[in-house]
């Protein structure tokens, strides 16, 4: 175990709960830090339910394909958290990360303050020390209360589509979850909102008329007008003007969704160093693992042959699965086995709900190091609420189930989906790097 992970270990331990939404503890940390979150290069703030890592990760390679410098902050980690801090786009060294994170515990004095808030302000003394042109921040849960809200300028807010999650911190109701995501549009010069439905449009319209900030919404300032499937290109609208790009690199339809909100996260900035090809180019060699992800050529691919495929997508909510559904529709003419786990709060009968008819095989994996529902737990749920003659199966680990797909079949598609966390598990087991 090297030096910075028996650091974050330690500092797991700093506060009994893994999340309690407040400012204080990280405001405080970060006075003694001499503030460096007041004194950073133009902020891009991120928050949403769905899609805000892969915004994120179209405007990281967007600005890179422009030649500009980018910092970025994203979470969680799939296999390290190196992965959640990246200066102007590398991942941070083990070293830099190292010397971060002392001088945070140290100035913190064993004070309480979550793994978050602590590893958020190690992230902006990072941000703070080292030039670059912008950063892009992208919060980790809600928005009001997050410990990456503590900022007092953001050249821009992106609203990403706002759906029921997180319901024991955020509340019950879509109105209550979305105000609280909405916290993020103070001290925003603009705000670029994607495609929400008719309650938080009128709330996003609502705050940021009261704060006077420039609103650039979906379906009115902005808009994709053409998807062309047979020559993978897309057009949009932004304002006036009428734009043409080819379909990401990311897959899934709804990709071009995401693409979409980044590029007029873009055109709102106005800058003219980001041209057309460099925006093209940025929706082209973005990466964002996990998400519906081909495991090609690792050691789970290889385990199995060439006659299945492996899927792999981190998403755990009823909209996430909505997605999944129309990518699971297109292999109506195979095999289909999902192998699922799902952290405690999830709701797996919601999730499967809309998919379970084509499902061939269900396989229920524990989730190593996370608090995860228990694999019997979600079948007792299934048979009793969803199915009770679905085809399931708990498993201790991917490779056992994989094991029984390719005894029992001879081909098919495999998708691992329902957990980030389960989806990084699945990537150090595959032997996936993240660079």
């Amino acid at each position: 175990m090297d030096k910075s992970t028996k650091i974050l270990k330690r500092l797991e331990l700093l506060h009994p709960k893994r999340i309690d939404l407040s400012l204080n503890r990280i405001k405080n940390l970060l006075k003694k830090l001499d503030n460096p979150h007041l004194n950073l290069p133009p902020i891009i703030h991120v928050a949403g339910t769905n899609g805000k890592g892969s915004v994120t990760s179209f405007l990281r390679a967007i600005f890179e394909n422009a030649k500009l410098k980018v910092h970025t902050y994203t979470s969680p980690h799939l296999i390290r958290f190196n992965e959640r801090i990246r200066i102007n786009s590398k991942l941070i060294s083990n070293y830099d990360l190292t010397l971060l994170l002392e001088e945070c515990e140290h100035l913190n004095k064993g004070e309480p303050i979550t793994f978050f808030e602590i590893t958020t302000a190690a992230a902006f003394l990072a941000f703070n020390r080292i030039k670059s042109d912008i950063v892009l921040l992208e919060t980790g849960l809600g928005g009001r209360f997050d410990a990456t809200n503590v900022v007092e300028k953001k050249v821009c807010s992106v609203i990403t589509p706002v759906s029921m999650d997180h319901m024991n911190f955020l509340g019950s109701s879509l109105e209550s979850i979305a105000k609280e995501k909405l916290g993020i549009l103070k001290n925003s010069e603009t705000s670029v909102i994607s495609k929400q439905r008719l309650p938080v449009r009128k709330l996003v319209r609502l705050e940021t008329k009261k704060k006077k900030i420039k609103l650039y919404e979906e379906g009115l300032d902005w808009k994709i007008i053409e998807k062309d499937f047979k020559n993978k290109k897309f057009s949009i609208t932004f304002l006036e003007s009428k734009f043409q790009f080819q379909f990401p690199s990311l897959q899934g339809e709804h990709q071009i969704d995401n693409a979409s909100t980044a590029i007029a996260t873009i055109l709102s900035l106005k800058n003219k160093a980001i041209t057309h090809q460099a925006i093209n180019k940025g929706l082209l060699s973005a990466s964002w693992p996990a998400r519906m992800q081909k495991l090609n050529n690792g050691k789970l691919s290889l385990m199995l042959g060439k006659k299945f495929e492996i899927w792999l997508d981190g998403g755990h909510n009823i909209e996430a699965s909505h997605v999944l559904k129309k990518t699971i529709d297109q292999w109506k003419d195979q095999e289909v086995f999902i192998i699922l786990g799902m952290m405690v709060g999830k709701d797996p009968v919601g999730f499967l709900k809309k998919i379970k008819r084509n499902i061939s095989y269900l396989f229920l994996l524990p989730i190593s190091d996370h608090q995860y529902i228990q694999p019997y737990e979600i079948k007792d749920r299934i048979r009793s609420k969803l199915d009770a003659n679905m085809k399931i199966e708990c498993t201790l680990e991917i490779r056992e189930a994989l094991r029984i797909i390719k005894r029992q079949y001879s081909s098919g598609k495999i998708l691992i989906c329902g957990s980030l966390y389960l989806a990084g598990q699945v990537l150090k087991e595959d032997g996936f790097k993240i660079i």
